[in-house]
């Protein structure tokens, strides 16, 4: 069981954006940030005709790519760019018409300039474009980043959902309602069975709540499951971050949210408060799956406790 002093840090560790496990515990490093730019490759999956999976360093990106031009979800992050349009001309891709930020996070829009800066039109949910035009604070890095590039900033944007067709494929990308962030974009390309969930699913990883964005746990839910109920088992499922992923993995991932939010709810309902909540070990079943540096287990549970309360933790790691 942890100590007093332990669970309070475990919980400072919401406020600065230091996600990782309780001290006690060697975090699982997270695979795909890099920043050996110099080094750096881009993996390169065909998922079906013309649409391509990439990964360089953070969000992963899809790709349309065909007569009409190219469609990117998703661009990773700015020093990605020159690698990313490499591996795109290997694939004899055309000028990219048109990139869809899934969110504003700089991970997954980091690259819109370079893109734009050819004439790409960029498409997200219109709260995305108002989050990249303010300062933002990272629960990341516990820093506040200015607003970002004009050049990056989506130029098209949309409220409930938009559909695109390019390539003789019917591109949609709808907004449910506020889950990671409030301007989270879920995209799904119809005929080639295969959707780009952005950070909403993040694959082997705890997800990250952006409270500062709006977002909230409860709206995991009713997003992930308009999805299920759109897709079938053969649907290919791209998370914001991680391994490519099925259906029934997508389930598994809704599901242990779910659990992880009713047992900190039910630790509310009795009047438990955070170090207690911490203390019973909510995703004790889950860490070795889930917990990694960026995320652990008491983040994870930090998060949603101040999700479902909007307490703020006070709390400086220094002190005990």
């Amino acid at each position: 069981m942890m100590s007093k002093r332990t669970s309070l840090i475990a919980a400072s560790f919401v406020l600065l954006g230091v996600f990782a496990t309780a001290p006690a515990q060697t975090p699982r490093v997270a695979d795909g940030f890099s920043t050996d730019w110099e080094h750096l490759t881009i993996d390169v999956k065909e998922l079906e005709p013309h649409v391509y999976l990439l990964h360089g360093s953070g969000g992963n990106t899809l790709a349309s790519v065909g007569p009409d031009g190219t469609l990117l979800v998703d661009t990773e992050f700015l020093q990605v760019a020159p690698k990313l349009k490499e591996a795109l001309a290997k694939l004899n891709a055309g000028n990219v018409r048109y990139v869809i930020s899934s969110h504003y996070h700089g991970d997954h829009t980091g690259a819109n300039g370079a893109f734009h800066e050819d004439g790409a039109v960029i498409v997200a949910q219109e709260n995305c474009r108002m989050r990249m035009t303010q300062s933002r604070y990272s629960g990341m890095t516990g820093k506040t980043s200015p607003p970002a590039p004009v050049a990056n900033l989506p130029t098209v944007t949309y409220e409930k959902r938009m559909t695109l067709y390019l390539n003789g494929e019917e591109i949609e990308a709808f907004h449910n309602q506020p889950a990671h962030t409030d301007g989270d974009t879920i995209v799904y390309f119809h005929h080639a069975n295969v959707v780009h969930m952005g950070d909403v699913f993040v694959n082997n990883l705890y997800p990250y709540i952006d409270i500062g964005a709006k977002g909230t746990v409860d709206g995991y839910f009713p997003v992930i499951d308009e999805v299920l109920a759109r897709i079938d088992d053969k649907t290919q499922v791209v998370p914001g971050h991680g391994p490519l992923a099925t259906k029934r993995e997508l389930k598994a991932y809704r599901d242990m949210i779910k659990t992880v939010r009713d047992r900190v709810v039910a630790g509310i309902a009795v009047g438990k408060s955070l170090e207690d909540i911490l203390a019973s070990e909510p995703t004790r079943e889950f860490d070795a799956q889930y917990a990694t540096d960026r995320v652990g287990g008491d983040g994870f549970v930090a998060m949603v406790y101040q999700s479902l309360t909007g307490k703020r933790m006070d709390w400086h790691p220094a002190k005990s």
